[in-house]
């Protein structure tokens, strides 16, 4: 008998245009949300598949970081964006069940962000988060709030970062990469192809959203 099929999309650069917004530390938070191309269609796809369940997991680093208009991006406000996200997409029929969102960062994050003059509030700074992507707390809580155990489920992972891969793995699923801007930018890419080849059918590359959906429809 098929296991039920956990699905767990990626925010920021995977659902939602990522230009280094830091999505809620703008007043004008709201206006900067554009879904990327075919992603409503894909979350359609999604949802009619029988016995899915379909989640927002998303590393939300800007809660972390302190000065200027990252003030404004609190707990709360990350709560607020991920949720009117959410009503966004299911006013347009895509539906997606919930979302698990991890404010906090590493060290090794901590010290790159230094390195840039930003300012890191050390209450943020924990290398041992089971929450934090490629650890595969979000996971965990996602399969929980169904009453479910993620080990007795088919896990998906749609990405655009390693990480992302990293968590499908870590998870004991299957990770697909649609490749956007910073994917390139920040050379995933060609790790990507590394993970493909060395996890053969269970890191795939795909162009587009909607092929991720596709494929998964597959299984």
């Amino acid at each position: 008998m098929a296991k039920p099929k956990l699905i767990c999309l990626d925010r920021d650069g995977t659902i939602i245009r990522d230009e280094n917004y830091y999505l809620g530390s703008s007043p004008n938070w709201r206006r900067q949300i554009e879904f990327l191309p075919e992603v409503i269609r894909g979350i359609r796809l999604l949802d009619t598949l029988k016995d899915s369940y379909i989640f927002i997991l998303t590393n939300q680093s800007g809660v972390a970081l302190l000065g200027g208009n990252f003030d404004s991006l609190t707990e709360e406000r990350m709560h607020e964006v991920n949720k009117y996200i959410l009503r966004r997409l299911n006013a347009l029929g895509a539906h997606v069940r919930g979302y698990f969102a991890c404010p906090y960062v590493s060290s090794d994050y901590s010290e790159k962000a230094k390195r840039k003059g930003r300012i890191v509030d050390p209450k943020y700074i924990d290398d041992n988060c089971e929450d934090l992507k490629p650890r595969i707390g979000m996971i965990k809580k996602a399969a929980e709030s169904l009453g479910m155990t993620y080990k007795k489920m088919d896990v998906f992972v749609v990405g655009d970062r390693i990480s992302d891969l990293e968590l499908a793995l870590n998870g004991g699923g299957i990770g697909i990469l649609v490749p956007s801007e910073k994917t390139i930018e920040l050379g995933d890419m060609k790790k990507a192809k590394e993970m493909m080849s060395a996890n053969p059918h269970k890191i795939l590359i795909v162009r587009s959203f909607f092929n991720a959906a596709s494929l998964i429809e597959t299984f």
